[in-house]
């Protein structure tokens, strides 16, 4: 069934706010969520609302913890995030580097003392809606084994990409480097369906469609074999060696470790396009482009060629419009949340 977005929002906002959170944490919380859900991204949405609230609660994450610059040159930051919510961390982190890549041009930082930021869109497409082209990555807790490899050592690393268009939606790239991020295993599970095959093994390295099999000591899988698996690889050392933060070996669990915080890393780069093109030049030129990719004849079977986020942005529209899907497994798992908190569930 649909739920009305803003329900369900008003309805998180109180949860996190019993948690623990302050309130514009709350609201910037439940917007990454809810953009995961409204974009058919599930295992990034809503129904991660009964973890992080625990988190909050038990104190792995701090509340009311800002962004702090570290080290800074004109175009580069080292940030701390001082172990507040990810949503508010990364979204403190990118305007830094918006603010700044509007003087210089372009602006990277690493950050560390980070927690699970959700999904990446929401911070690069962010930026593209300002007219920035913009790139972030993050790493995470153990999940994916290498290749040839018979242990999890690689976190499923988002990484997002996105650069502004003009008529056109913006080219918007986000993805795990596993074939698919753990998150839809533990949903899936929620909602008593498997996986398909290729996706995970279980902890013997067989392939599997149960998800039970995959979370109870299996590991997912690199996307595109050695590709995957050496991009993953980049991103831990990227995230973790420039900013100071845990690696993925080190990394607490998000989902079963509720003693520790996480100290993920995040790298984020923000370039403007202004300082390259007059904005007209450029915005005509990926545009140009974008269109061409659309116009490509369609292969049997399929209706047109997409370009990256623009069935993300046409489910969005349509989840604005009539509400959030969400299975009854999380439906029920949100009414028991709320019982919790002693918030009614009248979405």
């Amino acid at each position: 069934m649909r739920y009305s977005y803003q329900r369900l929002k008003e309805f998180g906002e109180k949860v996190m706010k019993g948690a623990g959170l302050q309130e514009e944490e709350a609201r910037l919380f439940m917007e990454n969520l809810l953009y995961a859900d409204s974009r058919g991204m599930g295992s990034h949405g809503i129904s991660r609302l009964i973890n992080y609230s625990k988190r909050v609660r038990c104190g792995v994450i701090t509340a009311g913890a800002n962004a702090e610059i570290l080290r800074e040159t004109s175009s580069c930051l080292l940030i701390d995030g001082h172990n507040g919510i990810g949503a508010k961390i990364a979204r403190e982190s990118m305007d830094f580097c918006i603010e700044r890549a509007r003087d210089t041009g372009c602006c990277a930082a690493a950050v560390r003392n980070g927690n699970h930021f959700g999904v990446a869109a929401f911070y690069t497409k962010y930026a593209a809606e300002q007219g920035m082209a913009a790139f972030i990555v993050s790493n995470s807790e153990a999940a994916v084994a290498p290749v040839g490899g018979a242990k999890a050592m690689l976190g499923t690393n988002p990484l997002g990409l996105a650069i502004p268009a003009g008529r056109n939606e913006p080219f918007d790239l986000d993805m795990a480097t596993s074939v698919v991020a753990r998150g839809k295993v533990v949903l899936a599970q929620k909602e008593g369906r498997s996986i398909p095959t290729g996706w995970a093994v279980d902890k013997t390295g067989a392939d599997t469609t149960d998800p039970a099999k995959v979370l109870d000591g299996g590991y997912m899988l690199p996307f595109g074999g050695a590709k995957g698996y050496a991009i993953s690889l980049f991103i831990d050392l990227i995230c973790s060696c420039l900013s100071g933060a845990e690696n993925c070996r080190t990394t607490p669990h998000f989902w079963s470790d509720y003693e520790k915080p996480q100290n993920i890393g995040y790298f984020m780069v923000v370039i403007d396009p202004d300082k390259f093109l007059p904005r007209e030049s450029f915005l005509e030129r990926v545009d140009a482009i974008l269109d061409e990719f659309k116009a490509c004849p369609p292969a049997p079977g399929i209706k047109r060629v997409y370009i990256p986020g623009e069935l993300e942005a046409e489910k969005e529209r349509i989840s604005l419009e009539q509400g959030i899907e969400l299975s009854d497994a999380v439906v029920q798992e949100l009414r028991a949340v709320g019982k919790e908190y002693g918030v009614k569930a009248d979405f």
